[in-house]
């Protein structure tokens, strides 16, 4: 397995993954939570926003390759993003999904846009529970709104911030869905859920089907014991 170039770039995409779909889904989910509690229609922007959550990985994966479709250039796109390149002076469509390195991350894109309701919905419901007394205070110090967002109530959210990230690293190490409904691996997207599926049950190679398994678990092994040692603590 570890002479593959191929598992190689399956390790890679998915570290890139690791960095970029936890954050981005948390940084947005913390920014909808905060949002959403300050305007009347909040509860309607919430439930359009944790929509996507309701859908398969596949049904998703269905919908934003219709989103980067590409047709010739005399034809009308049917993909919202070639259409607005068009638009916007581009002068013919791009097939994005094979595309090496930006495919990847527009495969992000829709683990980022079903993860953010999760977030969403997780934060708001720990910035509730801040304390108003600790919000008034720092009002009454003259601390503005950006002040009392990053200084107040994200360090006594910071717990629930990091179960958040962490569920969703789990989500992302073992993702596949996605990948194989969209690429298949092709174009350098491949990623390890993927590459255990094509030698399991395409290449009928069990040995390193079941060796690529063992290095998924072994990645999400010491986020659940982490999960696991933080929960007990809290418990005491």
């Amino acid at each position: 397995m570890f002479a593959e170039p191929k598992f190689w770039e399956a390790l890679r995409n998915n570290m890139l993954w690791l960095i970029v779909v936890p954050a981005l889904s948390t940084a947005f989910g913390l920014l909808a939570a905060q949002l959403t509690d300050r305007i009347s229609w909040g509860n309607i922007a919430k439930s359009l926003i944790f929509m996507p959550m309701a859908i398969s990985f596949v049904g998703a994966a269905v919908i934003w390759k219709l989103v980067y479709d590409a047709r010739p250039v005399e034809q009308e796109q049917i993909g919202v993003l070639n259409a607005l390149y068009l638009f916007f002076g581009g002068l013919e469509p791009q097939t994005w999904l094979t595309t090496p390195i930006w495919n990847s991350f527009l495969l992000m894109a829709v683990l980022v846009w079903i993860q953010t309701g999760f977030a969403m919905v997780i934060l708001s419901a720990a910035l509730r529970g801040i304390p108003e007394e600790t919000i008034e205070a720092a009002i009454i110090d003259g601390a503005n709104p950006l002040q009392v967002f990053f200084k107040i109530k994200v360090p006594q959210i910071m717990g629930t911030i990091v179960v958040v990230w962490t569920t969703i690293t789990i989500v992302v190490l073992k993702v596949f869905d996605i990948v194989f409904a969209m690429t298949n691996g092709q174009w350098e997207t491949q990623v390890l859920a993927n590459y255990m599926y094509d030698k399991l049950f395409r290449a009928n190679d069990w040995g390193v089907g079941s060796a690529s398994a063992m290095i998924i678990m072994l990645l999400v092994t010491p986020i659940l014991v982490w999960n696991v040692y933080n929960a007990r603590k809290e418990m005491r």
